[in-house]
């Protein structure tokens, strides 16, 4: 395996993984406002979808869950590690949850290091030990834990290595126990041939931040003049849904 490269000028999709929670649309739209420049979009679900995600639209496709799936065995936490296999799909890729949000202008280059390789964030926290991934690493690289968390913002992914990533750990992968986030991005930091090319950076508040949607004032400061990435868990209220429309009231690019 040669060093990866980020090359300039390629075509860059981005992959939802959308379980029927969140508030998809208003994310779609914060993309659509701050991150135009994605080429299309991808919706991993279940099967279900709002109604206004299944009409036709050229940068917008729905996935079924099982598609990308070619062994049809596989666990359903599995899904993640498979989504090298959606046919089209650009060799760089943004992996996001529905429930995260850009308050602030998306550039490639902030996923892009100096060398040409790809740039994840962690966070303060340790992994827990014993995890899968961090026994598979370990018994591949050596003992480096612990381990930092790896943040819930966009991941920057390379169709080609989570493929070879893939067909490392086929068995523990398949078998829905293994962690994308931390197996694939430390693999590329601790392998030998990537060393170097890639790297960690530490997660501060105004980069990224999550808040409960319940709590209408943590919303609000997220919404206007928060970080570059924000989450918003649990269910909302109609006050919250309210702000979210007046804050990304205009359909997106990917909408139309």
């Amino acid at each position: 395996m040669t060093p990866a490269k980020a090359p300039a000028n390629e075509p860059i999709d981005a992959v939802y993984t959308w379980d029927g929670t969140g508030d998809l649309r208003y994310s779609l739209r914060s993309f659509g406002r701050y991150a135009p420049w994605i080429r299309k979009v991808y919706v991993v679900t279940g099967g279900e979808a709002p109604g206004w995600l299944t009409r036709t639209r050229p940068r917008l496709s729905l996935v079924k869950l099982e598609e990308p799936v070619r062994d049809r065995g596989a666990a359903p936490d599995a899904v993640a590690w498979q989504l090298f296999r959606i046919p089209g799909i650009s060799r760089q890729f943004l992996w996001l949850d529905a429930n995260l949000f850009l308050g602030q202008p998306l550039a490639a280059s902030d996923f892009l290091t100096p060398k040409g390789g790809y740039r994840f964030f962690v966070e303060a926290a340790d992994i827990p030990p014993g995890s899968a991934a961090e026994s598979l690493l370990n018994s591949r690289f050596g003992n480096r834990s612990p381990r930092k968390q790896v943040a819930r913002t966009p991941r920057f992914v390379d169709r080609n290595l989570l493929e070879e990533v893939n067909r490392l750990w086929e068995k523990p992968i398949k078998q829905g126990a293994v962690s994308l986030e931390t197996l694939y991005f430390y693999f590329l930091v601790e392998n030998r041939l990537q060393y170097g090319v890639h790297e960690k950076a530490e997660i501060t508040p105004d980069i990224y931040r999550s808040a409960p949607l319940s709590d209408g004032k943590q919303v609000r400061g997220m919404l206007f003049g928060g970080p570059k990435f924000f989450s918003l868990d649990g269910p909302s209220s109609f006050g919250t849904r309210m702000l979210l429309w007046v804050r990304y009231w205009r359909k997106s690019v990917f909408e139309k």
